[in-house]
């Protein structure tokens, strides 16, 4: 097509068109297969834009009005809702001025005092009671997240049978009536599961029903709990026992896998005793010295002056290492992976230099002859009563 055609053609299209039309070039307007070929080269991925008829001006003229009529439901009129006062005001409840409440919060065992801010009757905010020896104003991750289980929508709010919403008077009936037909048995066929108790009243009252109920069994179990160190201690001592660490008063502490400054049943309460002896007051108050074995990378770990790490399963044989090197016998032979052999001497210095002033602590995940191991130690370096201390379970 020559120029003469071409021009002939534009004159033709231009007067076929009603209404007003735009472009950009008349090689634009002629949409000439050159001009064609130089937007596919130029615009890949928009060039069907500039030659579509549904392009992007109708597209934004449909989205334009779906956001506005998107925008009606908003004008529909809501129900009324009637403010009613209070017939009888409860005592210092004012609208808007929050209510603070004292508390506690079980954790793997124990108990951590928290300060629980409400409006209204609904708990907003959890912080450590300040007034409180375990936590002193502070709490950890999980005292911060557990108010969000109180609106959590699958918290169970009912109870059910079956899968059946049933009322607690048919729970009461039903609990008697399985009671009686126990009786004969004593009991025989009860099995109380519970989380680990820390209430002293929760656990006389249900070694109350077990004395009626002899037997019955109680099992206290936690997804996440500390079985580890409960096997542990029975195989130390023969029996379930809780250590309670002075972290304040250890100069040399040995951390086998455990975290105990971050995770736990008393991680608030130890973090903070730990920091009280890293501040340098004189010589009279010397900085304590922390060495962790670890599997993985934890808060404690980053804390230490000394930190090796170690797969998980080695643990145990470094832990045989370092109680046969300290005088505890019986643990056999035993020798430390290769990466820790430069660590036992002088870790073994350290703990026999601060007897009565050192802790061995082993992480819950360790099986139960790593605690075993820790319980050992602590006694031949003169370590209980002193920066270890051991107390009854509920259980």
């Amino acid at each position: 097509m020559n120029d003469g055609d071409t021009i002939e053609a534009l004159r033709a299209r231009l007067e076929a068109t009603r209404g007003r039309q735009y472009w950009r070039s008349l090689e634009s307007l002629a949409e000439t297969p050159e001009f064609k070929e130089f937007l596919h080269r130029e615009f890949p991925q928009n060039a069907s834009e500039w030659l579509d008829p549904v392009g992007r001006r109708s597209f934004l003229k449909l989205m334009g009005a779906s956001l506005a009529l998107a925008g009606v439901s908003a004008c529909t009129r809501q129900p009324d809702e009637q403010i009613v006062p209070y017939v009888r005001q409860p005592e210092e409840e004012v609208p808007g001025k929050p209510l603070f409440f004292a508390t506690a919060m079980p954790m793997n065992g124990a108990g951590i005092g928290l300060l629980v801010e409400s409006h209204e009757g609904r708990p907003t905010k959890i912080e450590g009671n300040p007034d409180h020896p375990s936590s002193r104003g502070a709490t950890d991750l999980f005292a911060q997240a557990s108010i969000l289980g109180l609106y959590d929508p699958d918290r169970s709010r009912n109870i059910t049978n079956l899968g059946d919403i049933r009322p607690f008077s048919a729970f009461a009936t039903a609990l008697q009536d399985a009671l009686k037909v126990q009786e004969t048995s004593q009991g025989a066929g009860i099995r109380i599961l519970t989380e680990t108790v820390a209430s002293p009243t929760l656990a006389a009252q249900i070694r109350g029903f077990l004395a009626k109920y002899t037997q019955a069994k109680w099992i206290q179990w936690d997804p996440a709990g500390r079985h580890n160190a409960r096997a542990g201690s029975q195989l130390a001592f023969g029996e379930y026992v809780d250590a309670q660490y002075a972290i304040d008063k250890a100069d040399v502490i040995l951390s086998l896998d455990a975290d105990f400054l971050c995770t736990g049943a008393s991680g608030v309460r130890y973090s903070r005793a730990f920091a009280s002896r890293r501040r340098l007051e004189g010589e009279s108050s010397p900085l304590n010295r922390l060495y962790a074995v670890e599997s993985d990378a934890t808060n404690t770990g980053s804390r230490a002056d000394h930190r090796l790490p170690m797969k998980a399963s080695e643990i145990e044989a470094f832990a045989r290492a370092v109680a046969s090197r300290v005088g505890v016998g019986g643990v056999g032979a035993a020798n430390a992976p290769q990466a820790a052999q430069h660590w036992i001497d002088p870790l073994v210095r350290d703990l026999q230099a601060s007897k009565g002033k050192s802790l061995v602590i082993a992480g819950d995940g360790q099986p139960a002859i790593v605690h075993a191991l820790a319980h050992a130690m602590n006694d031949v370096l003169g370590n209980v009563g002193a920066t270890v201390t051991y107390t009854q379970t509920a259980e």
